[in-house]
């Protein structure tokens, strides 16, 4: 599995990191993985479509 950090994730979408916090708040986007120790956003590029 290949995932990006939300920061790169949001350039190769064009979204804003505040968009993608938003999204998982609200269910729309929730990341592929988030660390348990820093809470840490990443995902995959897979949803980079979805995006």
């Amino acid at each position: 599995m290949n995932l990006f950090p939300i920061g790169r994730f949001s350039r190769m979408t064009r979204l804003s990191v505040k968009a993608l916090r938003l999204y998982d708040e609200n269910g729309l986007l929730p990341p592929a993985h988030v660390d348990p120790s820093s809470g840490y956003r990443y995902y995959d590029f897979g949803q980079a479509n979805r995006a």
